[in-house]
């Protein structure tokens, strides 16, 4: 099932992880991140990113030209989850991540 997210209005942030990892404990929240990733891994291209929505830990895959055609931010490259929150309307990229 598809199910279209739109990022165009929402806020980037870079304290959602910290929140999100405060909430959930870090073990906890590094897990999920690891799955956004797996989930990258066994169905993503290169063109991909995935995203875990923090309220759910709920994850989906979007693309970077998606990304940038919505808010104007370019990435490009591995190792990066977007991680989303719909309840605020934000979200944040986290680089590097292994």
């Amino acid at each position: 099932m598809r199910h279209f997210l739109d990022l165009s209005n929402c806020e980037p942030v870079n304290d959602l992880w910290a929140e999100f990892s405060e909430t959930l404990g870090l073990e906890k929240a590094s897990k999920a991140v690891r799955q956004a990733i797996d989930l990258q891994a066994m169905n993503g291209e290169e063109g991909t990113l995935p995203i875990l929505f923090i309220e759910t830990c709920g994850v989906g895959l979007t693309t970077f030209s998606t990304l940038r055609e919505q808010t104007g931010i370019s990435l490009f490259g591995s190792n990066k989850v977007l991680i989303f929150s719909k309840k605020k309307n934000s979200f944040q990229v986290l680089h590097e991540v292994k």
